[in-house]
């Protein structure tokens, strides 16, 4: 017998197999959620496992009851095949997987599956909606990237980034975006490489188009040395309505971001190999590497590193799937995370949302994680803060970095 992402074949097999069926009379749903609900409410719940801590025996934890699901999908990028998210659980032996088969079998086909109570301080979906809470969200996103593939000769990279600022003279909001592709190799005769290009900018909604028709239509915007308030634009920076030409040539800084704990410095493929991959070891490797580069921080100062650190891994490292799933759960046991259903990203993609709170600059920032089910890959990271135009409207500035394409390929940079 064979095993798929560390669960039995056979058993992967009978669950598509119940996923095939027609959907059941209402009558049915209503049976089998009563069964479920009696079947759960006889198996206590453990208490969130921390680092060296086993839950005790004859409890389950929220992972045991993802025996089986679907979310809703999207179409991949390099096709129009719909994917299901691969099972968070560990098997369908014990009453929790015997409970999840039942709703498996009496739910509706397109109906979306409600999964284990949240038991992690995250914040816990809608009382009554049957939508899934930001904890199991990433532990579904932790086991879907797990089936990942694990190497190839190039990590690559490619995003699209955005910013939405306010002019100069705060009359409107200007939308500008740029693209860039990075590929990286610690292969012999092979050259990292990159390639970019300047989108260029203009106003974000019609209502900005008729400031800026009223202010002349410029095609150009000189900005100031104070930027306080404006959004995330360079002090004194020229931006420019038109497109740019297409840049591309060898990169020499690896994954290098300086805003990152892990990325701030250049990291070399050696150094990457010693990161744990399993989660008690790896978040206390992140806690000792937080606190030497930006102090002993203590309560939620320190889960908000650790948040943005474990989106370091995730997102723009070259690390094994492993390390990014022990990345996914250790998002998934800390608080602050909000699910807000299925959006859509600044691509135009469907995705599940998480959003959460910074301090930025002094300034409270709303943030916004947006996966990918399917493959638990991220989409796109956002951010938002208030902003005030000069006739004194309430408007928003921000960010974002969508990726088109991340992970491992065998495919030669066509630049």
């Amino acid at each position: 017998m064979d095993e798929r992402n560390g669960h039995p074949a056979d058993e992967l097999d009978a669950v598509r197999a119940v996923f095939s069926r027609p959907g059941p009379s209402p009558e049915a749903v209503a049976a089998g959620r009563d069964r479920l609900l009696a079947e759960a409410a006889a198996v206590p719940i453990a208490p969130p496992e921390r680092p060296g801590r086993r839950p005790a025996a004859g409890t389950r934890t929220p992972e045991d009851a993802v025996a089986s699901g679907r979310w809703p999908g999207r179409r991949d990028p390099a096709g129009s095949r719909v994917r299901r998210w691969a099972p968070a659980g560990r098997g369908l032996a014990g009453v929790a997987a015997a409970a999840a088969l039942a709703l498996a079998m009496t739910l509706p086909s397109d109906a979306p599956i409600r999964l284990a109570p949240d038991q992690a301080g995250t914040a816990p979906a809608t009382p009554g909606s049957d939508r899934p809470d930001a904890r199991q969200i990433l532990l579904a996103a932790a086991s879907a990237t797990a089936g990942e593939p694990a190497g190839g000769a190039y990590w690559r990279t490619r995003v699209v980034t955005g910013q939405r600022i306010l002019s100069p003279d705060r009359r409107y909001v200007i939308a500008r975006r740029s693209t860039r592709e990075t590929w990286l190799t610690r292969q012999d005769g092979r050259q990292d490489r990159w390639a970019g290009r300047y989108l260029g900018a203009g106003p974000a909604t019609p209502r900005d188009e008729a400031a800026w028709r009223a202010a002349g239509s410029p095609g150009t915007w000189r900005y100031p040395a104070d930027v306080t308030g404006l959004g995330r634009v360079t002090p004194e920076a020229l931006v420019e309505a038109a497109p740019g030409e297409p840049r591309s040539g060898p990169h020499r800084v690896g994954w290098r971001d300086a805003d990152g704990i892990l990325t701030k410095q250049l990291t070399g493929w050696k150094a990457l190999g010693t990161i744990p991959d399993d989660p008690a070891r790896l978040r206390a490797y992140l806690v000792a590497r937080i606190a030497r580069e930006n102090g002993a921080y203590v309560g939620r100062e320190m889960e908000a590193e650790l948040r943005k650190t474990c989106l370091e891994i995730i997102s723009r490292l070259p690390v094994s799937p492993e390390l990014r799933a022990a990345a996914y759960r250790i998002l998934a046991s800390l608080p602050g995370m909000t699910a807000e259903g299925q959006v859509t990203d600044p691509l135009g993609r469907t995705g599940q949302a998480l959003t959460y709170q910074v301090v930025e600059d002094g300034r409270l920032s709303d943030r916004r994680l947006v996966i990918d089910p399917a493959s638990g890959l991220p989409l796109a990271e956002e951010t938002s803060s208030a902003a005030t135009l000069a006739g004194g409207q309430d408007t928003q500035v921000g960010s974002f970095v969508a990726f088109e394409a991340i992970g491992w390929t065998d495919e030669e940079p066509m630049h």
